[in-house]
Order: structure tokens, then sequence, then C-alpha cells
């Protein structure tokens, strides 16, 4: 099964541990362990995923210059990017270049990395980072995420 529409937000703090507590307060959002493979790191990052409750939180690296500690010096804490999960990435990217839209950073886990890094909640992990200026002003992520059947949200009739 094929995840569809908005897949998680991103949403930068300043103090990580705070921010993890405040939304496990709030929504009962439960984290899984934070990958310290150094993927984020390249980023200037910490990362935690909160996937039931659509979050992803992200806090700069203490004495680490990064993108995401320029925007949050300049315009504060809150959400920075928005992930969308699309039938196929690529061409959904494809569509984003005839807006004028470009990816800067682009992945696509094999199914090892998806069971490291996201605790095997997927069969496919692919997504293009766009920095989007308008409308959203925000990092837009297009994400193509196959879903194996133990996810799977059940409904009843």
């Amino acid at each position: 099964m094929q995840e569809k529409g908005i897949n998680r937000i991103v949403i930068a703090v300043w103090d990580f541990e705070q921010g993890k507590y405040y939304f496990e307060k709030l929504l009962g959002a439960e984290f899984a362990p934070e990958n310290t493979d150094g993927e984020a790191a390249s980023f200037g990052v910490r990362v935690a995923m909160a996937w039931e409750a659509g979050i992803e939180l992200i806090s700069p690296l203490p004495n680490t210059q990064s993108p995401i500690r320029d925007d949050m010096e300049k315009n504060g804490e809150g959400i920075k990017g928005i992930v969308f999960a699309v039938d196929d990435a690529d061409e959904a990217m494809k569509n984003g270049e005839t807006l004028g839209l470009r990816s800067y950073y682009d992945l696509d886990y094999t199914q090892e990395e998806i069971n490291e890094k996201c605790q095997g909640r997927f069969t496919t992990y692919k997504e293009h980072f766009i920095s989007a200026k308008e409308p959203l002003n925000a990092t837009i992520l297009l994400g193509e995420f196959f879903l194996p059947q133990k996810h799977q949200k059940s409904s009843s009739v």
C-alpha cells in the first residue's frame, strides 16, 4: 500500500529534548530512536521522527553552521518543511521542474537503510528535497513511501 497526502511536517526547535517532550505530552507522539549515522549531521541538525504523529523534529547541532540554524536565527522556531507522499516521486519532481523547482538533495533508501533508519516501516522510501519560495516559503519534500502490510491502517465497515 502506498501512503498519499501529507506524510509529515518538519518542525525546527532550539531545544531538541524539550521539543520532543512537548509533542509527546501534547499529541502522545512516540519518537523513534534518534539515528546518529551522520546523514542528519551532514545538514547540521539532529532529527527525531514521530511517524504516527506525522512529525519530523529537527534542531541545529551546537556550534555548527547550517541552513536550518540560519533560518531559525532569522525566522525562529516552527514549521520548516512539509513532506508530501506522492505516487511517483521522480514523476512529481519532473512536474516540479516544469514549475522551475530543483531538488537540492535526494534520498532513495535500500531496504537495509529503511530497516535501520525508518524501523522497517516502508518497502520503498524515496524523497526529493525542494526549497520552494513560492507559495509556501518552506522546504517541500516529494516522497514515495510504500507501507508493508503490518503498518497499513485498517478500516472498519
